[in-house]
């Protein structure tokens, strides 16, 4: 599409890119956050009334294989950027999730043998999803955003990604009227939820496709396999690298808690407080409002204060999460991420306050995924980074993990905060050494 038309509907501006950018995002993650809430459930549900098909399990090992996945393909996605340009990247992206989308889509009780087999390579697929879209969307924001305006576009950007949910949980809850408060999925609606949601990814695709590109550059300069591999390792000798690798390391035990683990607990528990599967539809609602106004406060903060920045940003989250953490080892029995249950909690649990401990969780979360965006952003110029988590724990042993490497991010982000400022300081001062060298030098003359 030519620029005229860009600068026809608006999109040729910072601003309007990021908000389209965003909604972008909203539509593919309407899809796959929503499913990745119900999944476990789901085919829990499936291998209770076929026990040979499916573990009981599967979600949590599909969740497992995807990001190990994930893990394995940021090596290459720098390289597939390079040739497809951040824009349609995430245009194949989008297109690889509509297809794991449709694939749950099209189970029922003759193909869904089939469907569990292939499990691996369908989380395989989404797995490479992922890096590639996260790749992409590191490299377009980067390319869309002018110094000064980090926190702003990525909290923005959040900010409408997670509406998302919204539209997710709608959808859910009228489905999930149909079930009151049965214990199980049918495969009937398994099929309307994941056909439903399918639509939200493929409305994803045409909006990626219709965004502007401003990869010129990265178009007419390609790199080799073995200098994106060179460039890759250049960065082991920063040694940023290492104390934000132990902040994403903690972001993805973080992820795999309020995407999976938290609604699962949820869903396992339900029957405690006297509630059906529609629970899911109100943390989705709660983790959309939470996720939003996460993003949006950040944003205010970053233009109403004076060097508000990152350091406030982690900070705010740190007393959050581990409060949500203390919360959920008092308000759940032990196994409520493993199976139903009805055992004993320390706290008499209730829907109010399962939402409270889910609200804190995902504005801790969004508080880290501005951080991670606004800070690649501003020190590196194309970096990802990836998750995995380790399964089959109890849920009080994952928040002791969790609470620890919560404390361990912050200190090391911390720790490379002070490193790149302290970079920024070396460089400004050899500047302004030169400058006086070279004044002295013209009067000597």
């Amino acid at each position: 599409m030519s620029n005229k038309f860009y600068a026809k509907i608006g999109l040729n501006s910072e601003l309007p890119c990021v908000i389209m950018f965003g909604m972008a995002f909203m539509l593919v993650f309407a899809g796959f956050d929503t499913q990745a809430y119900i999944t476990e459930t789901a085919l829990q549900s499936v291998s209770n009334a076929y026990p040979d098909r499916i573990s009981a399990h599967a979600g949590y090992y599909g969740m497992c294989i995807t990001y190990f996945t994930f893990t394995l393909s940021t090596f290459i996605t720098p390289l597939v950027v390079s040739y497809l340009s951040a824009k349609w990247t995430m245009f194949l992206a989008s297109v690889l999730y509509t297809t794991f989308m449709v694939t749950f889509m099209l189970v029922n009780s003759y193909v869904f043998y089939i469907a569990s087999a292939l499990m691996g390579l369908a989380a395989a697929l989404a797995a490479i999803a992922i890096a590639v879209i996260w790749t992409g969307h590191g490299v377009y924001m980067k390319e869309i955003t002018t110094f000064g305006n980090e926190s702003r576009n990525s909290g923005l950007h959040w900010g409408i990604n997670f509406v998302s949910l919204i539209f997710g949980g709608l959808l859910l809850l009228i489905i999930f009227n149909k079930t009151g408060e049965a214990e199980t999925i049918s495969m009937e609606l398994i099929r309307y939820i994941f056909g439903g949601l399918s639509a939200f990814t493929i409305l994803s695709n045409i909006l990626f496709a219709l965004l502007p590109s401003h990869s010129n550059q990265s178009i007419t300069k390609r790199d080799s396999f073995l200098t994106t591999i060179r460039k890759s390792v250049r960065l082991l000798t920063d040694i940023k690298v290492y104390f934000l690798a132990i902040c994403f390391m903690f972001m993805g035990l973080s992820l795999s808690l309020y995407i999976t683990i938290y609604p699962s607990c949820l869903s396992f528990s339900k029957s405690v407080i006297g509630f059906g599967n529609e629970i899911i539809a109100y943390y989705a609602f709660i983790t959309s409002a939470s996720q939003i106004s996460g993003g949006c406060f950040i944003s205010f903060l970053s233009k109403r204060i004076k060097n508000f920045g990152y350091m406030p940003t982690m900070l705010i989250a740190l007393p959050l999460y581990l409060l949500a953490f203390l919360g959920v080892c008092l308000a759940f029995p032990k196994n409520a991420n493993l199976k139903p249950t009805n055992g004993a909690t320390y706290l008499s649990p209730s829907l109010s306050i399962w939402l409270v401990i889910g609200m804190l969780i995902c504005i801790g979360d969004s508080c880290w995924n501005t951080l991670r965006t606004a800070v690649l952003t501003k020190m590196y110029d194309r970096e990802s980074s990836s998750q995995i988590f380790a399964l089959m724990l109890d849920l009080h042993t994952q928040m002791i993990i969790l609470a620890v490497s919560l404390i361990a991010a912050s200190i090391c982000f911390t720790i490379a905060w002070k490193i790149h400022l302290r970079e920024i300081e070396i460089v400004s001062s050899a500047k302004h050494t030169t400058s006086i060298s070279i004044v002295c030098g013209n009067n000597n003359l």
